[in-house]
């Protein structure tokens, strides 16, 4: 199951958010070695980490991080439109109903055991809930393929282009709706709900 960690719930999730941040480091930084200079003392934290921030995380029995992605809305600061905007064949899409996607992110030692599926499809569960229409990523042209043919209504948002490393991006986003979900989960083989609790919304 998926754990949603929110700005109502987020002190109770503590020692859950720095091992996701340690992950995010070691992925990140010592592996991929991208240059993220905001990335200190072993934790990958960035200025659009912020209460906003919605966090989508899997655990193991020992309520340990296993993976990680993030939402960001996009009437904030947010990565396609700080950082990649130059993806963009246009205006960066902005909007109540649009939220950005990123930091995606599994502990080396759970790779191929499907929890990055379970992140989409609680992603994808996610914005049903919250009335999202669409998400915007920016994907490698490595995975972009794989990404198209799983069926969930991909749509580029401009043409790829290639970074200082050499590699290449495209900015792209997802359609949220019944159909993309259940397409998803007929893909994933899965039936059931992704998510654990829903705590979006402050307790009376």
């Amino acid at each position: 199951m998926i754990e949603i960690i929110t700005k109502y719930n987020r002190h109770e999730y503590e020692r859950q958010m720095n091992q996701m941040y340690r992950q995010r480091y070691e992925v990140f930084v010592n592996q991929l070695k991208w240059r993220l200079p905001q990335a200190k003392n072993g934790l990958e934290i960035d200025e659009f980490d912020t209460e906003d921030t919605i966090y989508l995380i899997s655990r193991d029995d020992q309520r340990n991080v296993q993976g990680s992605k993030r939402l960001i809305p996009t009437l904030k600061p947010h990565l396609m439109s700080e950082v990649f905007p130059h993806l963009i064949s246009g205006d960066v899409p902005r909007g109540p109903h649009i939220w950005e996607s990123s930091r995606s992110c599994i502990s080396p030692k759970c790779r191929d055991t499907g929890i990055i599926g379970e992140l989409f499809l609680a992603m994808v569960e996610v914005g049903l809930l919250l009335a999202i229409e669409k998400i915007t990523f920016v994907c490698n042209m490595k995975f972009y393929p794989t990404i198209l043919h799983a069926g969930w209504g991909i749509a580029p948002l401009g043409v790829p282009q290639t970074d200082d490393n050499g590699e290449d991006h495209i900015a792209a986003c997802l359609t949220i709706n019944s159909i993309s979900l259940q397409n998803m989960r007929r893909n994933y083989q899965v039936c059931q709900t992704m998510l654990n609790s829903f705590p979006l919304m402050k307790a009376a």
